[in-house]
């Protein structure tokens, strides 16, 4: 019993150990298969995150492609977008649409069918949206947006490309591109399933720091059950992905079961244990060894690398891409220049020493590589101290710590030699290849000069008499050609006798005096042609000291030839010069004056003016201008032909030519106007007699081939009395005054006044805020009612134009109706009253109130007017609703075929004719039966003395009685009282219009006239 205790301590000693060691075996493979999930669970979202980083970087760089053809030349890559964006999304099918937005406005979509609602949809609407786009613009990079739920119904992220253009060489900021990445497609590209049968992933956008945003891929509660987490970061923002295994991080380890047998298969095998346990100590010395190892290694290899570095000069350095902070070693330092450290704080300090050409380049380098994370690389140049200028290259990636910090490391080297060594080479070659290039140019020149010319090439050696000649010049002196030798006989044997002389002399004197030669002879062909040969050559002393002459000689017949022919056409272009002096004297004085009447033109008024003004010393003070322009010329061409008034016009010429002083300048100007300039006016009432007197004998009558023609004459005058006022200036005024002559009755003189230029001055600020009145819709429509005699009862309106000034309120007709005339604008006036009447009908309508009828004025120039019937059919108007009121005075007896037309269009369209202001004009009954208008309306002129004039009375009724018999209604406007109302409703009138029952008023004020007054009349 006492040896069994030992044994038993010893097995229970045994026992308890096996099974705390059991125990902590069990513990410490529970914390290592937590381990490896945490591995196995990082390493798979580090692939997703990868994949979901390569999958968007990759729709960027090709969402980027046609953002920089916009950034080139928007108009072109407008036209283009389409073919671009379908080849854009057949390449990438993860891509669901792209759209161009100028300025932050869908202007394009593709594809266009399906996204055809996205065109002119505002991507600032909303907060975030401006947020983003403001990101994208100050980051000029792209941005990644979303998710987001696109009108179809699916989830997608925007990618947002801000493009710039370059205006006078700035980037200037012109709009975005926004294309959107299917969420669905997107995720199952990089590898991303919600089923995934291993772990549960969480995605969420941690962009802005201060909130956090819901997960928008996964559920939120794996945020908070310890996750491994993943920060990745996207061009515009950083997202978060949180990952944990799908059945937990306490879930038991699979080895559990396992562990337990070992542990009771040990209580009977202790030793086994034992040596296990010991086995398991030794492994683990043996891995510490290999530690230890491994980290001598790398010291010697890191040693190793900064010899390297050192032998190689070249330097290390690094930037942060958050705080765009950077630092290097002492190589890189000296390389760039740098005496102290300065390059451990900002990326601007490093560029200081930089060649200024070369900053910008690298700065936009090094940004594109922190923003983009592209590899880096740059060639550039350094300034040293000393002034010296050394070429770097620098290389350098962006590399994320397992921190999370992220750098953009790289190294830089000096390639100076490099450079120079190149450029020498590159610029012995190019000198090269210029000389040879030359030299083939020059000897390619020479050879087809000999050709073109057919020169011949000679070569006399003066010491020896011999003289090699090429075949060139055997064709030149017609001697066969031979072995190329010939002798000065020879050459003197071919020339003509007359020459031969003269040619011998001249090459002797210059060979004795070392002189150029130059010399022209005749040569005579075997067959007796003569050929004129020039020849030129040197003296030169060759290499074996001989002295030679060479040259080449070349046919020269031709011009001779011409020279002969040039001397006999001088001769008779002396004799046409001659001729155009006299041509040319007659076309000046053609040019100068009217050929019918024999004065001057406007070309010479605008010189005599010019020499005027020169000869007073640059002013016309004193002189002054008639303006003159013939009355009813028109009708004399028009009746008797222009024959007659030519006649007209030279019989004119001749009265002002009488009546004008010898030093005056009588010009014609245009068809029917003359001008004539006075000089030294003594007085205004010399202008005057001299008017009135053209202006007596104008209107006497001329007698054209058995046609007694009369017409008269108005006349504008306008004086200088100062220095002040140009020749042109004075023109005008003379224009100004003529204009007012023929206004106020023609047939008169007017003269120049400031009052005269204020009232022109007056009406042309009247036209342009008439036309900027038409443009901002200052014009607006007022209507008066109109009644029935017999009941009162309402019977339509008539819509009156009013204009609603901006400075001096509201303005009635007779303050811009004569204005508006004569500047055409009377037709756009009376379409803007009939708009506004038919949108005011339809409002009546709306509010319960029902317009019989309204009635629009419709101006002569609108009533002539071809597209007048296709407007109104386009405005589909209610037949019987709406009436035009003609002014009698401008149609009566018309025989315009398009009025004609017009008004028979209109009443095809149901609208009714209204003939205003009857009884003022000259409408006779045939042109009523002819016109059958609707209704007449008295003018104001017979109704207001109605009461007490039997005269005007029995106008009215027969007026009335008229319209009667040819069914034609009657309308009285201008009725002021009741009394007139009576007496009109007696004497058979039908519609009654005035003050005693209503004013004019709006159309709002309208509605609830109309309705009171109905409520009155039941």
């Amino acid at each position: 019993m006492d040896s069994l205790r030992p044994s038993l301590l010893t097995a229970a000693l045994a026992t308890a150990a096996i099974l705390f060691t059991g125990y902590a075996i069990q513990e410490q493979n529970q914390t290592a298969f937590r381990n490896e999930l945490r591995l196995n669970t990082q390493s798979e979202l580090d692939q997703i995150s990868l994949s979901l980083k390569g999958e968007i970087n990759r729709s960027i760089v090709a969402v980027k492609g046609i953002g920089n053809i916009f950034s080139v030349s928007p108009r072109v890559a407008e036209a283009l977008f389409e073919q671009h964006a379908q080849k854009l999304l057949l390449q990438n099918p993860q891509l669901l649409r792209v759209s161009v937005a100028p300025q932050g406005i869908v202007s394009m979509t593709y594809p266009r069918d399906e996204w055809a609602g996205s065109n002119g949809q505002r991507l600032d609407r909303f907060a975030n949206q401006v947020a983003t786009l403001e990101r994208a613009r100050k980051k000029a990079s792209a941005i990644v947006d979303g998710p987001v739920r696109l009108p179809s119904g699916e989830r997608a992220f925007n990618i947002i490309v801000p493009i710039f253009t370059s205006v006078k060489d700035k980037a200037v900021f012109w709009g975005v591109m926004r294309a959107s990445i299917g969420e669905a497609e997107l995720y199952a590209r990089a590898g991303l399933s919600q089923n995934d049968p291993h772990i549960r992933i969480a995605i969420r956008d941690t962009s802005v720091t201060q909130t956090l945003a819901d997960p928008f891929f996964g559920d939120a509660d794996i945020f908070t059950d310890s996750p491994n987490l993943v920060r990745l970061g996207l061009p515009g923002g950083v997202w978060e992905l949180a990952a944990q295994p799908r059945k937990g991080w306490n879930q038991p380890s699979p080895d559990v079961g396992r562990i337990r047998m070992v542990t009771s298969t040990a209580l009977v095998l202790v030793l086994g244990s034992i040596f296990v346990f010991g086995a398991i100590l030794q492994e683990r010395q043996r891995n510490l060894a290999t530690l230890r190892k491994r980290d001598d290694e790398l010291l010697t290899l890191s040693r190793r690398f900064e010899m390297a570095l050192n032998a190689s000069r070249i330097g290390t350095w690094e930037i942060d891409v958050n705080t765009q902070s950077g630092k290097g070693d002492a190589r890189m330092r000296a390389m760039h220049g740098m005496t102290d450290d300065r390059y451990g704080h900002r990326i601007e300090h490093w560029l200081d020493n930089m060649h200024e050409d070369d900053r910008a380049s690298v700065y936009k380098a090094i940004l594109l590589s922190l923003r983009e994370g592209i590899e880096y690389r740059a060639q550039y140049r350094v300034v040293m101290p000393s002034g010296a200028v050394r070429h770097m290259r620098g290389v350098g990636s962006i590399h994320e710590s397992e921190s999370g910090m992220q750098t953009l490391t790289g190294v830089c080297w000096d390639v100076t030699e490099d450079v120079l060594l190149n450029a020498r080479l590159i610029d012995a070659k190019r000198q090269s290849d210029e000389q040879a290039s030359e030299l083939e140019k020059t000897m390619r020149r020479l050879e087809l000069a000999l050709e073109s010319y057919e020169c011949g090439l000679w070569e006399a050696e003066l010491d020896t008499d011999r003289t090699f000649w090429d075949h060139r010049m055997h064709q030149l002196h017609g001697v066969p050609y031979g072995d190329g030798i010939t002798t000065g006989d020879q050459w003197l044997y071919s020339l003509h006798p007359d020459d031969r002389e003269p040619a011998l002399e001249r090459v002797n004197h210059c060979i004795a005096n070392d002189l150029p030669y130059n010399c022209q002879s005749r040569v005579v062909l075997p067959d007796g042609t003569v050929r004129h040969v020039k020849s030129v050559g040197k003296t030169h002393v060759g290499l074996d000291g001989r002295r030679r002459l060479i040259g080449l000689s070349f046919d020269v017949t031709s011009d001779v030839e011409l020279t002969e022919s040039l001397k006999a056409a001088k001769a008779i272009a002396d004799a046409r010069n001659i001729e155009l002096a006299i041509a040319k004297d007659s076309i000046e004085h053609n040019a100068l004056h009217d050929p019918l009447t024999g004065l001057g033109n406007r070309r010479m008024l605008d010189e005599k003016l010019s020499r005027l003004a020169g000869e007073r010393g640059g002013t016309l003070e004193g002189v002054a201008v008639l303006h003159i322009d013939l009355d009813r010329f028109k009708q004399i061409n028009d009746t008797l032909g222009h024959a007659a008034g030519d006649a007209m016009l030279v019989h004119a010429a001749s009265i002002l030519k009488i009546n004008s002083r010898a030093g005056d300048i009588v010009c014609r100007i245009g068809g029917d106007e003359f001008l004539v300039v006075v000089g030294d006016v003594p007085a205004d009432g010399y202008l005057t007699a001299m008017s009135e007197r053209i202006i007596d004998q104008m209107r006497q009558p001329v007698d054209y081939n058995g046609f007694p023609c009369r017409f008269g004459v108005s006349i504008g005058i306008a004086r200088a009395r100062d220095g002040s006022i140009d020749s042109q200036q004075l023109l005008v005024n003379a224009d100004i005054a003529l204009y007012r002559a023929k206004e106020s009755g023609r047939n008169r003189l007017e003269f120049f006044t400031e009052t005269l230029q204020s009232q022109i001055v007056t009406s042309k600020r009247i036209a342009d805020e008439i036309l900027e009145g038409i443009e901002r819709g200052e014009f607006v429509a007022f209507y008066q009612p109109q009644f029935e005699a017999a009941t009162h009862k309402l019977a339509g309106v008539e819509a009156l134009i009013r204009w609603q000034h901006p400075r001096e309120g509201l303005l009635t007709p007779d303050r811009f109706l004569k204005v508006a005339e004569e500047i055409d604008m009377m037709a756009t006036l009376d379409r803007i009253v009939l708009e506004r009447a038919m949108l005011d009908s339809a409002v009546w309508a709306a509010r319960g109130l029902y317009m019989p009828k309204v009635s629009v004025n419709v101006s002569a120039r609108r009533l002539r007017d071809g597209a007048l019937l296709d407007t109104l059919r386009d405005m589909r108007l209610a037949p019987g609703r709406i009436a035009f009121e003609l002014v009698e005075s401008i149609f009566l007896d018309e025989s315009d075929d398009v009025v004609i037309a017009n008004i028979e269009g209109l009443k095809k369209l149901g609208i009714d004719i209204e003939l205003d202001d009857f009884g003022t004009g000259y409408t006779s009954i045939v042109s009523l039966l002819k016109l059958k208008p609707k209704r007449l309306k008295i003018d104001r002129q017979l109704v207001t003395p109605v009461l007490g004039a039997k005269t005007e009375q029995a106008l009215l009724r027969s007026i009335i009685d008229i319209g009667r018999s040819l069914g034609i209604e009657t309308v009285a406007e201008g009725v002021e009282t009741l009394t007139h109302a009576e007496m009109l409703s007696t004497l058979g009138c039908d519609l009654l219009q005035g003050y005693a029952f209503a004013r004019p008023m709006s159309a709002d004020s309208l509605i609830d006239f109309a309705l009171g007054h109905q409520r009155k009349v039941a």
